[in-house]
């Protein structure tokens, strides 16, 4: 599948990837590459790649 245009989120990145759950076109700032999804659907999903750390 071609990804083309701007991220769907922020509008200002260019879009690599799509996202299976929701079909949108999202940067990879906005990608979760641990589900496959962007990251409003990972968050949804309660499935979380993040170390641990904040800030």
């Amino acid at each position: 599948m071609s990804v083309t245009g701007l991220c769907q989120i922020c509008e200002n990145a260019p879009a690599r990837h799509g996202c299976r759950y929701c079909g949108r076109q999202v940067c990879r700032d906005h990608w979760n590459e641990a589900v496959g999804a962007c990251t409003p659907c990972a968050e949804s999903s309660g499935v979380d790649d993040s170390d641990g750390s904040t800030g």
